[in-house]
């Protein structure tokens, strides 16, 4: 097929529909807690959590662990939104609402007083999917994934009895994929043009780091500390057209570029043993979206628009839960938990590619250990606030957004 470049006084309208937002899951695009008892205990996991999963949540505490232990612990995600035209009433919904997120830990103690461990993680993702004859088929695209696969390996340290240390790196690969219905007759001139799809694909590496601290004043008690630093992540990759009018053997392709700045994430936890048998836990976290201020756009100097920014002016969010642990027989444990999350999004910048509301979460879990094997079990539900917006860089997207999402984490673990 041969290649033609998009009209010059059509490029940056394109691009604008197509890149207005970006796709998540509540608070921004964080992605829900990771691991089967990280979830059940999603409100305080940072003080006590003991098993491989700790590379992520608080690698100090890997040195809790009495032999090496490998799990793998997905977590499946049912999310789905309605929206309610402020303007006729009508009402869209999304599509394919099931969605899959791995993760994959090992760790274990390499003396008395040095761990080390590993974690192959989603932190931030999910997608989602309009109808494509939906209200939003020229105003947003219709389909946006945001992939992320992060590889934390860790290493934790004893500083004498009460205090534990963990230190990490962050290697992480993202892809950003997102389809747009393009009107060509409004490109060029001619309403009898049918319409076509315009895609833009990229991908791109970050690298940050993380830490844990641990500390026991007394016995019982543990206050926790952790901190994932800021990373960024530049996308390379092509944009795409179909449906090109001119020609029925052509297409257009041109190059794709932008950028993401995730955020920095510090958090506090304090738990107490209140007998032998029950743990409780407090957290508060603080996320620096405000890192988001713009989506960032790169195209050929042969098109208009060489650099185009959106506004996105999103806030740092705090975040605060607590969660508790019953060891109610031998080798079971039963986990409650309650967190409330705020949305970084403002109405004004908010986007269907991102239906965020702030939300209260309930979480449930029960483990079982016997011997080597370890076996978790989680689910919550996830109640966001309706979304109202009236106020709004573009006004198509007024209306009412309503959210439900439910979030089932699986799994098992092998000590040797």
């Amino acid at each position: 097929m041969s290649s033609i470049r998009l009209p010059g006084t059509s490029a940056a309208a394109v691009l604008a529909l197509c890149c207005l937002g970006l796709p998540g899951l509540g608070e921004g695009f964080r992605s829900p807690t990771t691991g089967a008892a990280g979830l059940g205990m999603s409100g305080g996991r940072l003080a006590f959590i003991d098993d491989a999963s700790a590379t992520w949540h608080n690698p100090a505490n890997l040195v809790d662990l009495k032999a090496w232990e490998a799990s793998a612990e997905p977590t499946f995600v049912h999310h789905s939104v309605r929206y309610r035209s402020a303007y006729d009433g009508s009402t869209t919904r999304t599509e394919d609402p099931w969605k899959f997120l791995p993760a994959i830990f090992a760790g274990g103690p390499l003396n008395d007083r040095v761990a080390a461990g590993i974690g192959v993680t989603v932190p931030y993702g999910l997608s989602i999917k309009w109808d494509e004859a939906g209200a939003f088929r020229y105003t947003a695209p219709h389909y946006v994934d945001l992939k992320t696969f992060n590889v934390n390996p860790t290493l934790a340290f004893r500083l004498g009895d009460r205090v534990r240390l963990g230190l990490g790196v962050d290697a992480m690969w993202s892809e950003l994929h997102l389809k747009q219905i393009y009107p060509w007759g409004l490109a060029f001139g001619n309403p009898g043009l049918a319409d076509g799809e315009l895609r833009a694909r990229g991908d791109g590496m970050g690298y940050s780091g993380n830490l844990g601290l641990t500390v026991e004043p007394i016995d019982g008690h543990r206050i926790a500390f952790t901190a994932r630093l800021p990373m960024q992540v530049d996308y390379e990759g092509h944009f795409t057209g179909t449906g090109f009018p001119l020609s029925p053997d052509s297409s257009l392709r041109t190059d794709f570029r932008s950028q993401i700045k995730f955020p920095t994430v510090l958090a506090l936890g304090y738990g107490v043993r209140v007998t032998d048998t029950v743990r409780l836990e407090a957290n508060a976290e603080w996320v620096q979206f405000s890192r988001f201020e713009t989506l960032n756009l790169e195209v050929p100097a042969s098109l208009p628009g060489l650099a185009t920014q959106y506004p996105q002016d999103w806030k740092d969010t705090f975040t605060f839960g607590a969660g508790g642990e019953w060891a109610f027989s031998e080798g079971w444990r039963a986990r409650l938990s309650y967190q409330h999350y705020q949305s970084p999004v403002p109405e004004r910048t908010f986007s269907p590619t991102i239906p965020d509301a702030s939300q209260n979460v309930v979480t449930v879990g029960v483990g079982y250990r016997n011997g080597r094997h370890r076996l978790d079990l989680a689910y919550s539900r996830v109640f966001y606030d309706d979304r109202r917006i009236t106020v709004n860089q573009n006004p198509a997207y007024l209306g009412v957004y309503e959210i439900a999402v439910h979030l089932i984490s699986v799994g098992y673990g092998f000590s040797f």
